[in-house]
């Protein structure tokens, strides 16, 4: 069975967006996540949390069958697409140059149907993984937000990967209000 994390890494391209994203506001605001000396500060790592979520286990199995599914389909086309090159080689020497051009060209045409329906089903996936994540990722985000608040920290950091990001910030250190005075 794949985890929340494995099926997150099929999608590279909106994690490699998120990556991005967060790096760059990590060097942008980097040293303004810094609390005052005497602050507590904690981390969580978020993706253990969802993995030991037992919510998470039918979401889980939600996404593998829509993957299971979506992979299904596209083997048959890939093989059907396959099945049509193969006898196009096979048949393209009694053809005619103009046959021959005509038939490329479905096949390019098929190949072009192929990909956009494999980037639909991908973006479809990550979607429903969005969609199904969200409550578990707010629940998280309270729960993060009624510790820190009952133990006293100011700041609370993701912990994992690159990009690490503040889960939650206590008022007296948040600098949003600053930077907006200094920016008008």
């Amino acid at each position: 069975m794949a985890s929340i994390k494995e099926l997150a890494s099929k999608f590279p391209a909106a994690k490699g967006a998120l990556l991005g994203f967060g790096l760059t506001l990590g060097f942008v605001f980097g040293s303004a996540a810094i609390p005052p000396s005497g602050d507590k500060v904690g981390f969580v790592e978020v993706e253990k949390v969802l993995a030991e979520m037992p919510e998470a286990k039918s979401i889980r199995e939600k996404l593998e069958k829509e993957q299971q599914q979506a992979v299904k389909e596209l083997e048959k086309k890939q093989k059907d697409l396959k099945d049509a090159f193969d006898e196009y080689e096979r048949k393209k020497t009694l053809m005619k140059a103009d046959e021959q051009k005509k038939k490329e060209e479905e096949l390019q045409a098929q190949l072009a149907q192929y990909r956009q329906l494999e980037q639909s089903k991908s973006a479809a996936l990550q979607q429903k993984q969005a969609e199904l994540l969200k409550p578990l990722e707010e629940k998280i985000a309270k729960t993060i937000e009624k510790i820190a608040q009952q133990q006293g920290y100011s700041l609370v950091i993701s912990k994992g990967g690159i990009a690490n990001t503040v889960l939650y910030g206590d008022k007296n250190v948040n600098l949003t209000y600053k930077v907006i005075d200094a920016i008008k």
